[in-house]
């Protein structure tokens, strides 16, 4: 199968429980966004508006190879519509709350999948079963952007105290992903790794020339690499934390599955590979679709099967308990929420032409298409 083989072939709206107003301090608006980031979106949108790109109020970020639509609001923003190169805002009206993640419901799709080998029929029938038993929960490939080299997790690193090679992961470690000038800048930093000085006029932003500025003044020690996590770009440090977290989260429901002797198959991705079932027995029902898994903090307080499963998993990792997961590594922060084991896809539709699925549906906040579409599409050859 192929999938977003041009934006308009994986289409996502947000449904939100804000509507627009007469009255209120913040100006409501809906941006849509074609093969782009949202976060340099947002800096576009800021730019043209001479603010700074955090006053924007927004509820999730969009996959970057899509055509999105979702809700922003601006405090005392402009009553215009604005254009940019690849997104076009509309002003709305007024709202008295800003935009945030709590009102974001989830998102609805609208999916073209290509080159599909599976019969319609047999695609029905999957859709039943997904209808009926839901599907693992799974963090996907988008949230594993700092990771996708797969050469490890720099929060991993950073927890075991192994704060230079958390650093290299960071700055240097190359992705096939990678833009053209960050393949430039980590290509020197890679041929150049600890005398990297050279590389500054290469860093593709500023908080990336102000940590090889600072690293360039004396040795690359664990302490030294240990203080340039302070420069870090604090929203892209929570990112990087997150991932290794949803990774953790990933292992502990697959640890789960195992345990419930549920019959599996695994689809790989960016870091490892899901399991996936297309059936489950009354009792692995029963208590999968109650169970919500956390992400991994040291505040965290697991009981019972609970800490089993995590201890488990980050004994895999080699970090000795729950308490471990932590580390001094300034603005790297683990915090614990919540999140459902399995999740049921809402208002399934399909049609099939040729080769290709036209699929459309609805998923809660925090769930992923890409997971769907791997359950619907990736099946093993004994079914």
């Amino acid at each position: 199968m192929r999938i977003k083989q041009t934006p308009e072939d994986f289409c996502v709206e947000e449904v939100v429980d804000l509507s627009p107003e007469l009255e209120g301090p913040y100006s409501f608006y809906r941006l849509t966004k074609r093969g782009a980031n949202t976060v340099d979106v947002l800096r576009d949108i800021a730019r043209k508006l001479h603010r700074r790109w955090e006053e924007i109020a927004y509820g999730g970020l969009k996959d970057r190879h899509a055509l999105t639509i979702q809700y922003i609001t601006i405090k005392s923003g402009p009553t215009r519509d604005l254009k940019g190169q690849n997104w076009r805002l509309e002003y709305l009206g007024r709202s008295p709350h800003p935009m945030g993640k709590s009102h974001l419901l989830g998102n609805r799709f609208r999916l073209i999948v290509r080159e599909v080998k599976l019969e319609e029929e047999k695609i029905r029938q999957e859709l039943e079963l997904i209808e009926r038993f839901g599907i693992p929960n799974y963090y996907d490939d988008q949230r594993f952007g700092s990771a996708r080299h797969g050469q490890g997790f720099v929060a991993k690193e950073a927890i075991r105290g192994n704060y230079p090679r958390a650093l290299y992961l960071l700055l240097a470690q190359a992705s096939k992903w990678d833009e053209k000038k960050v393949r430039r800048f980590r290509k020197c930093l890679t041929e150049r790794w600890p005398e990297i000085g050279p590389c500054l006029s290469l860093a593709p932003s500023r908080w990336e020339r102000e940590i090889v500025f600072f690293l360039s003044q004396g040795k690359i020690s664990k302490t030294r690499a240990r203080r340039a996590f302070s420069l870090v770009d604090r929203e892209f440090l929570i990112l990087v934390a997150q991932a290794y977290q949803s990774f953790i989260w990933n292992e502990c429901l697959k640890e789960f599955l195992k345990q419930m002797k549920v019959k599996t198959w695994p689809i790989p991705y960016c870091v490892g590979n899901h399991l996936f079932y297309r059936e489950l027995p009354p009792p692995a029902f029963e208590q999968l679709k109650e169970l919500e898994i956390p992400t991994v903090s040291p505040k965290l307080r697991p009981e019972g099967q609970m800490l089993k499963v995590i201890e488990r998993v980050l004994k895999r990792e080699g970090i000795d308990s729950v308490n471990s997961f932590r580390t001094k590594a300034k603005g790297m922060i683990f915090k614990t929420l919540k999140r459902r084991a399995i999740v049921f896809p809402q208002e399934l539709a399909m049609k099939k032409s040729e080769s290709s699925v036209y699929l459309e549906f609805f998923l809660p906040k925090g769930s992923y298409a890409t997971v769907l579409l791997k359950r619907l599409l990736t099946l093993p050859q004994s079914i």
